[in-house]
């Protein structure tokens, strides 16, 4: 490892912790799956319940308008307000109920991408990949992942990354428009012969692709192309989810299963998602 990452937690007991994001105003939240609840992580390690979705929420992306957008496990796809209102927003996808919304990311222009992976495993890979235009259309973009999970689009916009867990898996797509994608293709692949795999993915300035691999107790890190980097040695073995955000964009939220702890460190660039905003 070319250099040292130091790890703090900055809060712990919150069961199955999911989604770290931080928002225009600098403030930092997660997901509680099991209590529907969206939390503010105060900088003193105080948490504080900013809205609650009454479903499984697993996912957060923050828009231009600094609203929280919640991939829930439940209840499909919410808006949340800056002062923590809910909207349901997309629960059906052709009059049926979308099998469980777990991660999600924005284009340059505004399109939404969330996955769907409930129900679906190495036996039976049925997990779906779907986007909600920023018109409000919502599109399936292909399905057949052995679990579906983290998601990401590429700085120019013209590459969609999926990760596929139980493969341990980066698949890539090219974005053609709005709704329209093509070539899916292998894209990367995490390392280990543990169970689990890739989780939450984030962008760096640089075109570096952050991943956590769950139940490995890294974060590996891609190029632009796909070649691995890197791999950092976390202080816990299952990462959740990871993102970008602070004042500079380059701290690093991550959450965490063995702990169930959230916890920060510093990256050497900013996201690329925290420069967008």
């Amino acid at each position: 490892m070319p250099e040292n990452f130091p790890f703090t937690q900055v809060a712990t007991g919150i069961p199955g912790a999911e989604g770290p994001m931080f928002d225009h105003r600098g403030r930092f939240f997660v997901v509680a799956p099991n209590q529907g609840s969206v939390l503010e992580i105060q900088p003193d390690g105080r948490r504080r319940e900013h809205a609650n979705t009454g479903g499984i929420p697993a996912g957060l992306m923050v828009d231009g308008q600094d609203r929280l957008w919640v991939a829930d496990m439940k209840l499909g796809l919410s808006c949340v307000s800056p002062e923590g209102k809910v909207q349901r927003v997309v629960t059906t996808y052709e009059g049926q109920p979308i099998r469980g919304c777990n991660d999600l990311c924005f284009d340059p222009t505004g399109n939404l991408y969330f996955t769907a992976p409930a129900g679906s495993s190495i036996e039976k890979p049925v997990g779906e990949v779907f986007t909600r235009c920023a018109t409000g259309r919502v599109v399936r973009l292909d399905g057949g992942f052995a679990f579906s999970n983290g998601i990401a689009v590429s700085g120019d916009g013209r590459t969609l990354i999926v990760a596929e867990t139980d493969t341990k898996k980066l698949w890539a797509f090219d974005i053609l428009g709005p709704g329209q994608v093509a070539n899916r293709r292998v894209w990367a692949a995490l390392s280990g012969d543990h169970h689990g795999g890739p989780d939450g993915l984030d962008f760096d300035v640089g075109g570096n692709l952050l991943a956590t691999n769950w139940g490995g107790g890294w974060i590996e890190v891609f190029d632009s192309a796909g070649a691995p980097v890197e791999r950092i040695t976390l202080p816990f073995a299952k990462p959740s989810n990871l993102h970008f955000g602070g004042a500079d964009g380059c701290d690093l939220g991550i959450t965490e299963h063995t702990n169930h702890a959230v916890w920060k460190t510093r990256w050497r660039r900013p996201g690329l998602l925290a420069l967008r905003r």
